[in-house]
């Protein structure tokens, strides 16, 4: 059996059957395997039982960087941080991923989730992602218009790629310093650089999220709701001070984190589980949390913001069960 515990950030006593570690794309070719799951460092699942298949975990790290005109060309192997990467990108003069810093998760992670922070989706940014495919031992590649970028959504969270182990992602990055204020907290800093930006983010994301290192999380459990003009109306029509924002087709995106606290959710606690004291958004394992415990905190929120807003909310995070990807109306 595999330790799964150093795997997942919720830390959840789990265990796989194998766990592999790969390390070159080559690696993935010679794998005899028809049960597996992918992961990366595990920052964005919530593993509900013992995984009964082989876990290949994404440890790819090879890194090139070329300069090309006004940009610079990224190759960035899957298995490394995507913090580290931003880190080094923003000390060559690689700009445009600086307000995804202190993100926790690998890059091969990232395109799934399109994951963003701060006015920042990472899709912007890439060029192509590589990947191989383990049901025909091929591998492929897909350009950015092909993975159908969307809020926290990708083409690899899609049926058809789930036998898709990405491999590499190749981002292009000005290298002149525009900097992204659309999130109002750090608009009125007059930050003049990007270290400067990326040094806020981490500040603001260090007094807010707990570090996964020292209590297990998941980052945002919930993904932020997107509602129409008369739910906002109706929700305006009680809290002026509702955060709302501009989303696309005449449609509003809602601040989760916002929505729990309203409804009073904020740094409470249920046997084990609970949510963090200064952002309501963040399931925690306060110590020895079993699977059940936090999925029954996140369903008792969800009941809460139902209640009080008539709104609905959706996991941010994946389940994974004995046998591979759980959803959450099944639990």
């Amino acid at each position: 059996m595999f330790d799964l515990e150093r795997h997942n950030t919720f830390k959840m006593k789990v265990k796989a059957q194998n766990g592999l570690f790969i390390n070159t794309a080559e690696d993935l070719a010679k794998l005899d395997t028809d049960k597996y799951l992918i992961l990366g460092s595990g920052s964005d699942v919530l593993f509900v039982d013992d995984y009964s298949g082989t876990v290949l975990i994404n440890a790819i790290k090879s890194l090139e960087i070329k300069h090309e005109g006004n940009f610079y060309k990224v190759r960035a192997g899957g298995g490394i941080l995507l913090d580290s990467l931003i880190s080094e990108l923003v000390a060559k003069g690689a700009y445009g991923l600086e307000n995804l810093s202190a993100v926790p998760g690998t890059v091969g992670a990232a395109p799934v989730q399109n994951v963003g922070a701060y006015g920042a989706e990472i899709g912007d940014y890439i060029e192509s992602v590589e990947f191989f495919d383990l049901s025909t031992k091929k591998a492929g590649k897909l350009l950015k218009k092909d993975c159908l970028f969307a809020y926290r959504h990708s083409i690899f969270k899609e049926d058809l790629a789930k036998s898709w182990f990405i491999t590499y992602v190749n981002f292009s990055l000005p290298d002149t310093f525009t900097p992204n204020f659309t999130y109002k907290g750090i608009a009125e800093e007059g930050l003049l650089s990007a270290k400067a930006v990326r040094d806020k983010i981490i500040a603001l994301r260090s007094a807010k999220l707990p570090d996964p290192k020292l209590v297990g999380n998941a980052g945002s459990f919930f993904k932020n709701p997107i509602v129409d003009k008369d739910t906002v109306e109706v929700i305006k029509s009680q809290y002026q001070d509702v955060p709302v924002y501009p989303f696309a087709d005449g449609l509003y995106k809602l601040a989760a984190g916002w929505l729990i606290d309203r409804a009073g959710c904020r740094g409470i606690t249920q046997g084990n589980a609970g949510t963090w004291e200064h952002q309501a958004l963040v399931l925690v394992n306060r110590g020895g949390a079993r699977p059940c415990e936090i999925i029954s905190l996140g369903k008792y929120i969800c009941a809460k913001v139902k209640e009080k807003f008539a709104v609905d909310l959706y996991p941010e995070v994946r389940f994974i069960g004995k046998d591979g990807e759980v959803f959450w109306q099944d639990l």
